[in-house]
């Protein structure tokens, strides 16, 4: 293989046992499993995730939806926005849908009632953040309402956080959220209500309400929540190892010329398999546990390291994310957040940018 993903089922069961013990047992997770489990197999995770007892999991797409059926009996809710095809099958699977526009709520119960079934709903409310959601004046209104739609049934009510750094924000969002509970309270049914996500894990425990929403804290991804191990390691090869005069360029439009004769090591990994062209200039490699630097303009799938004076050869193993050791058995880590500050994205985009072409190999299966 020219690059692949490592993922240890181990360390996602150990993490997720940490993250229970911290949410504790009154309070529900529900596992975020959206855009292929943030990179990292959305179908083996589903069934980690299953079995280390989770409650609930969310997805993007009815798709994603499908797959996580596959693996797992437990609910699953749709995040995202779904056709009226789209709509009828997930009400015919039983998942739960989110409904966040009063133009949606006759279209659901149409639905619904077509097919002679309950259409599962979580009602989510604008509170800050102003992406999808319904406006609370609307929430209260159909919540108080809802006998007029005997085919839609209200699970639970959230909301998501705009920043879960800022702490004073947060409060007024869970503020907002719970006054739709207290303005409903004595004339419905008391719902579930959840809105913190796993960045918020740590800060705002006064909104893990009912139950929290869980992501990329199950793969311990750093600089998300401290005390959990990273289960990922991205890996690559050494095609082609060269030497080069001083003043020759390397790679497109020739960004890094050498300052001196140099020892290049082209590697079989680039932008098509998620390593980033925002990384170009900025990023480093561990090979044979020496950190080299990632020269020149990184290309669709190969990018290039000056490793001169080094033992490197064709071949040879590469870490792009993770950890390894030299030959006095020191260890180099090259983790997310240094890639994140280096390339000016969030956690997530590095993890979700290395797509399926690039093959998992899961460990602890």
């Amino acid at each position: 293989m020219r690059a692949w993903l490592e993922i240890d089922l181990d360390v996602v069961r150990r993490n997720t046992a940490i993250l229970k013990k911290k949410i504790g047992s009154n309070v529900g997770v529900i596992a975020v499993v959206k855009a292929d489990a943030y990179g990292h197999g959305i179908e083996t995770i589903t069934k980690t995730l299953n079995a280390s007892g989770v409650d609930m999991f969310a997805v993007i797409s009815l798709e994603e939806a499908l797959k996580v059926k596959r693996n797992s009996r437990k609910p699953v809710l749709i995040l995202n926005y779904l056709n009226s095809q789209e709509t009828s099958e997930a009400i015919e699977h039983g998942f739960a849908l989110t409904l966040y526009d009063k133009e949606m709520i006759p279209q659901i119960e149409r639905a619904a009632q077509r097919l002679g079934r309950q259409a599962k709903v979580h009602l989510k409310v604008e509170t800050g953040l102003n992406r999808l959601g319904v406006a609370i004046e609307d929430a209260v209104d159909f919540l108080i309402s809802q006998r007029h739609f005997p085919h839609i049934s209200v699970e639970a009510v959230f909301s998501h956080l705009a920043d879960a750094t800022d702490y004073q924000l947060n409060l007024e969002q869970l503020r907002r959220l719970q006054d739709v509970i207290l303005r409903t309270q004595d004339k419905i049914e008391i719902l579930p209500f959840h809105l913190v996500s796993s960045y918020a894990l740590d800060n705002f425990q006064e909104g893990y309400l009912d139950a929290v929403r869980v992501g990329l804290a199950f793969y311990g991804t750093d600089g998300v929540i401290d005390g959990l191990e990273p289960c990922l390691t991205y890996k690559t090869v050494v095609a082609q190892v060269k030497s080069i005069d001083e003043g020759e360029g390397v790679s497109y439009n020739h960004l890094w010329v050498a300052k001196r004769d140099s020892d290049i090591a082209v590697l079989s990994a680039g932008y098509a398999e998620g390593f980033t062209q925002a990384l170009t200039g900025k990023a480093e490699a561990l090979i044979n546990g020496y950190r080299v630097p990632i020269i020149g303009k990184i290309a669709m799938n190969l990018c290039v390291a000056d490793v001169t004076g080094l033992p490197i050869k064709r071949s040879d193993e590469v870490v792009l994310i993770g950890s390894q050791k030299n030959a006095t058995g020191q260890t180099e880590t090259i983790n997310v957040t240094e890639l994140a500050k280096s390339s000016g994205l969030r956690h997530h985009e590095i993890v979700t940018r290395i797509g399926t072409a690039v093959p998992r190999k899961y460990l602890g299966e």
